[in-house]
């Protein structure tokens, strides 16, 4: 019998706990929510803005599920109802006899909403990305950068540039010698050539306000596609019932031109970044033209808050070179932006070349993906 792929609902509560349990028993760390009403984005009224949970039923049995959130974004000037599918966990993972239930799922999610895109997925090698390839959805890596403020801590703690017993060694090396502290001073003198702030001004700000609508308004022509980040917007994707966020507001000459949200965290023995203190520049926005001082401020903030090593992904060029002028280094990157067919294809007619698209960890759910693995990172790790 075909599965079928419905709506959560509490009906199915007691089968996706099950569904949770066989997937932990099979050796998955993999744990899909199990409550039909999310957490976070929940449905909220007159708010367009919110996802929604599928599950793949056999009967009364879970094989899998999805998750679809729904959020308007901007493509060439015109808004567009888009969709992002997140969290797809099928038990075909850790039972061979359900091995089609993933491509069923991702086949459910497009068929849902056409112009929809996945981001992250472990990587473009990944056998997620691997299958939203073979639904021709379009794959690209979105750069992922990083910024060592603590050479020395960097060459002691950072657990995955030190799987490698020479590696590690030489790391050693650095980090007693004094080479791996000089070494993270250097790159950053060399590379910090931007402007500094140029006169703007940088504020924390509790949560978004009128400012941040005037300043969608006055940038969101400026990118080829861009999902929606007016204050409305931006108060449900960073909540400020959560917690864990800071929120910068950039002005020049008392206008705002721009802002950033960053996320900053203690690791403790973390398989990616062992003890390190990790901060996250997880999204911002302002006319590409503004990127460097927005960059600028984000990271300056982060540096005063103690953090010893920086993390930023962003698709758009003007960003990733802000990010380079602000001795940021660029590094492989694990997270990957797949639009399906229709979603690429409106995008190329106005931009061949996708260079006016801004994605950074504000889209699809970047902003809790992580944290609801129970794994804080700041790379590709999807």
């Amino acid at each position: 019998m075909p599965l079928a792929i419905q709506p959560f609902d509490a009906a199915r509560a007691e089968a996706v706990k099950d569904f949770n349990r066989r997937m932990a028993a099979g050796g998955s760390s993999w744990q899909f929510p199990e409550n039909p009403v999310p957490g976070w984005l929940a449905r909220v009224e007159g708010s367009p803005v919110f996802q929604e949970f599928f599950v793949a039923a056999d009967r009364d049995v879970v094989r899998g599920a999805y998750a679809l959130q729904r959020r308007p974004a901007f493509i060439g000037g015109e808004e567009h109802a888009i969709g992002a599918w997140y969290l797809p966990i099928s038990e075909g993972s850790v039972d061979p006899k359900q091995a089609l239930v993933a491509a069923q799922l991702l086949r459910d999610a497009i068929r849902r909403e056409p112009l929809s895109f996945g981001l992250g997925m472990d990587g473009i090698d990944s056998q997620l990305s691997k299958l939203v390839g073979i639904l021709r959805c379009e794959r690209r890596p979105v750069p992922f950068f990083v910024r060592i403020e603590h050479g020395r801590r960097f060459a002691r703690e950072a657990s995955y540039v030190r799987r490698r017993a020479a590696v590690r060694g030489a790391l050693d090396v650095a980090a007693a010698t004094g080479v791996a502290w000089l070494g993270a001073k250097l790159v950053k003198l060399a590379l910090r050539r931007g402007p500094g702030l140029g006169g703007a001004s940088v504020e924390a700000v509790p949560d978004f306000g009128a400012w941040a609508d005037e300043i969608w308004e006055r940038c969101r022509g400026s990118y080829s596609f861009v999902e929606r980040r007016d204050a409305a917007t931006l108060a449900r994707i960073f909540p400020v019932a959560r917690g864990g966020f800071e929120r910068l507001l950039i002005s020049r000459a008392s206008q705002p031109i721009g802002w950033a949200v960053l996320e900053h965290s203690e690791q403790k023995r973390n398989r990616i970044y062992g003890s390190l203190h990790v901060g996250r520049i997880s999204d911002c926005f302002a006319a590409p033209e503004d990127a460097e001082i927005v960059i600028r401020a984000a990271a300056d903030t982060l540096a005063a808050r103690g953090v010893e090593l920086m993390l930023s992904n962003q698709l758009h060029p003007a960003w990733g070179q802000a990010l380079r002028r602000n001795a940021f280094l660029r590094a492989p990157s694990n997270y990957v932006f797949a639009p399906t067919a229709p979603l690429a294809e409106r995008i190329h007619a106005i931009d061949p070349e996708m260079r006016g698209v801004h994605l950074n960890r504000g889209d699809g759910d970047g902003p809790w993906g992580q944290i609801r693995r129970g794994a804080w990172s700041g790379g590709g790790e999807a």
